[in-house]
């Protein structure tokens, strides 16, 4: 045996995102002098550290490295006690190394984010929305949804109107929302809606706020087709009804002749005589000017050529609608990764708005088929992930993650969502579609293990996208930057190794277009 080590203390408590330190002392037993070499193993090993993680000691001497627990606020450190191994290896005598335990307690938290998709609705008869509800914290919770509206006007359907989450996951509920008195006739009307998320245990609980658009049946536009219909039809019956028109048959017309005056013979006014013939051209003579004749090039009127149409003079705001998917095949597989002959999906769909607007060399042409990764899409989705590789601003790790050229990956949907976005658009308080794409961004850079619930929330986001892009870029459901999105910003930053301080400054951002995402080569599912 050539070390001593000790472990003080053996078990720790730490907050998430606080500090916790235990000591470790090593002693050289040996008659030579040794190098040890220090690392941690175990679960708490990605937010744990050893300092210094090397020790040199001579024969009889000791020194003491510093072991510090980090936990970050989020689901990837979650509550309890969690063991812990400090690896001790002399470089000289590995056979001899030892691994002393501990333990760590990372105490619980919670955080609740919910949003309600779209947050506008619009309906006669009845709408429907979906609730996302994410549990941030490290430990699972329960939350019941209910929804009141302020003039008690409206019945809803909540399924389930309580939801169980794990860490790090979330829980959808389907919402249908009924007027109790349909409007056939006038104008809109405007419900506000409160959405309330609370949380077992939370008398608080989370508000969420939205409307609905109540429509009528019959627009009013109906009444003034129709109105102006029947104004026209009364006043062709009243021009109808005063015109007269003279009708002459044969009857009349032998008459008139009948009572004509005979004209005198001789008394007939001459016919006029005819106009003398022109004298005939000579060969090589022109013709005059004025002349009716028309010769050989005679019949061109006025100067050159008239101007052409500008046509094209800039990219479409909006792109052409695409080409309807055809059926999948039952057994078609079903992304992420997105390849040639996987099921339509409406993720595809927005990645391939996202190309058909690019206005360079990869912008997807018109013709491509909504869903799926068709030859025009692959070729697109190819051009665009050699251009983010060469961007030199950015970390340049997509095909790190998405690895196939023309597939559609979680990599390459974390850098579409970041296009465009500047750091002034995305700050604490704004409130936009740009904190949107930046929310929809850091959803898919975050997860690296995605369940069906998780599509459905892609989902959610990549329709959101669509109507973006259709409405020619304008508008979009906005969304405010708050805390957790805040929060969403600093996991990410830890993830990739930027500094964690959960603002999107334009290297966070510049790092998103990159498609540097959490653990880098999970494919996602």
């Amino acid at each position: 045996m050539t070390m001593w080590t000790s472990l003080d203390p053996a078990a720790v408590a730490v907050e998430p995102g606080g500090r916790a330190t235990a000591r470790l002392r090593v002693r050289n037993t040996g008659d030579t002098v040794e190098e040890y070499r220090l690392s941690v193993v175990g679960a708490p090993a990605g937010w744990a550290r050893v300092e210094p993680d090397t020790m040199r000691l001579y024969p009889g001497s000791e020194a003491t490295a510093e072991l510090s627990f980090a936990p970050p606020r989020s689901p990837d450190a979650p509550a309890g006690p969690a063991s812990y191994g400090i690896r001790v290896e002399p470089r000289q005598h590995p056979d001899v190394r030892e691994v002393l335990e501990g333990q760590v307690t990372v105490a619980p938290f919670t955080e609740l984010r919910a949003e309600m998709l779209p947050p506008s609705l619009v309906g006669r008869f009845r709408t429907r929305a979906s609730v996302a509800v994410d549990n941030l914290g490290n430990t699972a919770l329960t939350a019941s949804l209910t929804l009141r509206d302020e003039t008690n006007r409206l019945t809803y359907e909540m399924a389930p109107n309580s939801v169980q989450i794990a860490p790090g996951r979330a829980a959808f509920a389907k919402l249908v929302i009924r007027p109790q008195q349909v409007r056939w006739t006038g104008g809109s009307e405007q419900h506000r809606l409160t959405l309330m998320v609370r949380r077992s245990g939370d008398d608080t609980g989370l508000v969420l706020n939205g409307s609905f658009d109540q429509r009528p049946v019959l627009p009013r536009w109906l009444f003034v087709a129709g109105s102006a219909l029947v104004a026209a039809s009364v006043a062709f019956v009243a021009l109808w009804m005063g015109f007269q028109p003279k009708v002459n048959t044969a009857t009349g017309e032998a008459q008139a002749a009948s009572s004509a005056q005979p004209v005198p013979q001789g008394a007939e006014s001459p016919l006029p005589s005819a106009p003398a013939s022109p004298p005939p051209v000579q060969p090589g003579a022109s013709t005059p000017a004025g002349d009716g004749a028309g010769g050989a090039g005679g019949g061109g009127g006025g100067g050159g050529d008239a101007a052409g149409s500008d046509l094209g003079a800039g990219p479409p705001v909006v792109p052409p609608p695409p080409k309807a998917a055809p059926k999948a095949a039952p057994n078609a597989p079903q992304g992420p990764v997105w390849d040639v002959g996987y099921k339509p999906d409406d993720i595809v769909t927005f990645a391939q708005y996202r190309l058909a607007t690019l206005g360079n060399e990869c912008t997807l042409q018109p013709g491509w088929t909504a869903g799926i990764i068709d030859k025009a899409t692959q070729t697109s989705l190819a051009c665009y992930q050699r251009h983010v590789m060469r961007d030199q601003k950015s970390s340049r790790q997509l095909t790190a993650t998405d690895k196939k050229p023309g597939t559609l990956g979680r990599a390459t949907l974390t850098s579409m969502w970041a296009q465009g976005i500047k750091a002034e658009d995305v700050k604490a308080g704004a409130n936009n579609f740009k904190v949107r794409q930046l929310a929809a961004a850091l959803w898919w850079a975050n997860q690296s293990r995605i369940s069906d619930a998780d599509l459905d929330r892609d989902r959610g986001y990549a329709r959101q996208g669509m109507d973006y892009f259709k409405a020619g870029q304008q508008g979009g459901v906005a969304m405010k930057s708050d805390a957790g999105l805040a929060s969403a910003i600093k996991d990410y930053q830890s993830y990739v190794g930027l500094p964690a301080n959960g603002v999107a400054d334009q290297k966070t951002i510049n790092w998103l277009v990159g498609g540097d995402v959490k653990d880098r080569g999970v494919p996602g599912r």
